[in-house]
């Protein structure tokens, strides 16, 4: 997907026009596009930046899609900690997230910044994955944590 040139307004818009979008696709077609939409932004994102196959260490994961996807980036979220798993996965820890933020719910709500974490693991490591939310800060967690594991 191409920028979209606003001069005025730039990139961003307003973080309830997202919940709005995230809440009633969800409502009305469930998490599956959610996450779809997720999975192709975090792959795009990584390709976008150079990093298609760059690595599997999740230091540096963690340093270079906190830059891209936190403060100095899109503000999606924090990204706390990437920590490789032995079965060639990664746990993600991230913590503000777009998908959270205001929300109160008795189940995990991160499907589209699940769905960025599983395609920016993909495109960075060259090994396609698939992932679960196992902690929400919606949830009253401190941070959100992703389970991220390659198919098959």
């Amino acid at each position: 997907m191409s920028e979209t040139n606003r001069p005025t307004l730039g990139s961003s818009m307003s973080l309830i026009c997202f919940q709005y979008l995230r809440t009633f696709t969800e409502e009305v077609a469930g998490r599956a596009p959610i996450v779809a939409a997720g999975r192709q932004r975090g792959y795009n994102l990584v390709e976008g930046l150079g990093l298609l196959g760059a690595t599997t260490d999740g230091a540096v994961m963690q340093e270079r899609l906190n830059r891209a996807l936190g403060a100095e980036g899109t503000s999606l979220c924090l990204v706390n900690a990437i920590q490789a798993k032995p079965n060639g996965g990664y746990e993600v820890h991230i913590s503000e997230g777009a998908c959270t933020a205001g929300q109160h719910s008795g189940e995990p709500v991160c499907a589209f910044t699940l769905g960025v974490f599983i395609g920016a693991i993909h495109g960075m490591t060259g090994t396609r994955m698939k992932g679960v939310e196992t902690t929400c800060s919606a949830c009253g967690a401190d941070e959100c944590v992703y389970q991220i594991d390659p198919i098959g």
